[in-house]
């Protein structure tokens, strides 16, 4: 009965290991989320950022959130509402930095939003923000 009860104990361990590595995996190495955005769709992605309803250019129908090393979010909706009114109000022009965590679904790069380089932008429906 140990053994078994042991098994099972280190199944489910493993088991958790493996579902904490699938949905956190941490954005801390910009550089691969930038050389590899592949691997990062349908995971879940945390990094700091600062966010502007609209986008800064206004072309945005949602929120557009930006790292100090270039990498773009365009987030349909923000989380929870205490950060959305934060964003529109104390934090507007993104003067705030926040950690956001989301699951980007799809991305582009762009070699016309800053002049001279290609930027990653991750597209997700929703954005938990935390400040």
């Amino acid at each position: 009965m140990n053994c078994s009860k042991g098994r099972r104990t280190a199944l489910m361990i493993a088991g958790l290991v493996l579902i904490a590595w699938v949905t956190q995996v941490q954005a801390s190495d910009i550089q691969d989320l930038v050389k590899n955005p592949q691997n990062f769709l349908g995971q879940e992605v945390e990094m700091k950022a600062s966010c502007i309803k609209g986008g800064r250019a206004g072309d945005v129908l949602g929120y557009e959130c930006t790292t100090k090393d270039g990498v773009y979010l365009n987030a349909d909706d923000i989380t929870p509402e205490e950060a959305k009114a934060k964003l529109e109000d104390d934090c507007a022009d993104g003067k705030c930095e926040a950690t956001l965590s989301f699951v980007p679904h799809s991305y582009t790069t762009s070699g016309v939003i800053e002049p001279d380089k290609d930027v990653v932008v991750f597209n997700t429906k929703t954005a938990e923000v935390n400040f």
